[in-house]
């Protein structure tokens, strides 16, 4: 039922935008509309609309809403819905929950990301569903600003006014029961994700070495038990994950100014893991065969991210458009990424 409740909301989105900007007069006469309007500083939807490449459509569509009911009004077309609450409703939950995802996908992008990384992003996502799910259930909508928005000029205006926000949750959490259940694979390595940043602290078990095809666990017990005895390699990896935390810290300073080109000059992570465990001695071949050649190769970033955005039928370009494949910024790509409640794709 959200999934179609939800897409309807995205389809109506979708002819709206496509009825101003695929029509070049149309487009004009929208664009002077903002300009006259001019209360949008720094949205520059006026000089560059594309609707249809940009994560941020439905923030667009939203600060752009009472104009867009103007013009449609000048055009003589009817879309009751656009001023109709409980479409309201869904619509701005869709836009704040649709920038929680862009969040997760932007963490999910670029070189050297590692599987560590990736999966805490994915959990701490999971955590976040649970804080949205009682923001809704209270109604405090904290995580929800545009919603709270809504809700607020809703009820000063029809104080009596009740909005459904349970089915919202309801929404919510079958979105994290989604994620649980296509990223559950994640938690069952979890060790062996961690093993191989912190090989001196951690410990696996038969089943973590059975996913690691064709590897002696006789061998690579003993392995472990020399490196966790060798002062010498257990400060390498302490020195391995000091560069990677120093490497976080400098992500997440970058990323707060928007330097995202100074962000790709940084040394990618996974350079640096590969690096600590080609310099040990050949006395650990086996634990380098293994981990290098099964654990960590078969989940670097490429197919992970891949893996995720896939199964999230929501991905993020690097130059911030929406799309899967080659159908960048069509109307065919939006409608499916943007699908996010959709507990089959997830």
């Amino acid at each position: 039922m959200c999934d179609r409740q939800f897409g309807e909301v995205m389809s109506l989105v979708i002819r709206v935008i496509n009825f101003i900007v695929a029509r070049a007069l149309n487009d004009r006469q929208f664009k002077t509309l903002l300009d006259e309007v001019n209360n949008y500083p720094g949205l520059l939807l006026h000089s560059n609309v594309r609707w249809l490449s940009r994560g941020k459509v439905l923030s667009h569509f939203a600060a752009c809403l009472n104009e867009i009911r103007t013009f449609l009004e000048m055009k003589g077309v009817g879309h009751p819905e656009l001023a109709d609450t409980e479409w309201l409703l869904k619509f701005y939950y869709l836009v704040d929950l649709t920038e929680h995802l862009n969040q997760l996908n932007v963490k999910m992008q670029g070189i050297g990301n590692t599987v560590l990384s990736l999966q805490q992003a994915v959990f701490a996502f999971e955590n976040k569903l649970e804080l949205f799910i009682t923001d809704l259930e209270t109604g405090r909508l904290l995580h929800f600003e545009k919603l709270s928005q809504f809700k607020d000029a809703c009820t000063a205006s029809e104080p009596i006014q009740n909005l459904d926000l349970h089915q919202l949750a309801g929404c919510t959490s079958s979105l994290l029961q989604s994620f649980k259940a296509r990223f559950g694979e994640f938690r069952e390595h979890t060790r062996l994700f961690k093993f191989i940043t912190h090989p001196n602290e951690c410990s696996l078990n038969t089943a973590d070495l059975n996913y690691i095809p064709g590897v002696s666990v006789r061998d690579f017990e003993a392995e472990v038990a020399d490196l966790k005895a060798s002062d010498m390699w257990v400060n390498k990896f302490k020195s391995l994950n000091e560069d990677l935390e120093r490497i976080t810290r400098q992500k997440a300073e970058l990323a707060s100014k928007h330097m995202w080109t100074e962000m790709k000059k940084l040394q990618p992570e996974d350079q640096l893991i590969l690096k600590t465990w080609n310099a040990l001695p050949v006395t650990y071949h086996t634990l380098q065969r293994g981990l290098m050649t099964h654990g960590y190769r078969q989940h670097q970033i490429p197919t992970l991210s891949r893996h995720i955005t896939d199964e999230a039928a929501f991905t993020l370009h690097s130059d911030g458009s929406l799309g899967t494949g080659g159908e960048r910024g069509r109307d065919k790509t939006l409608r499916e990424t943007l699908r996010i409640l959709d507990a089959g794709r997830f």
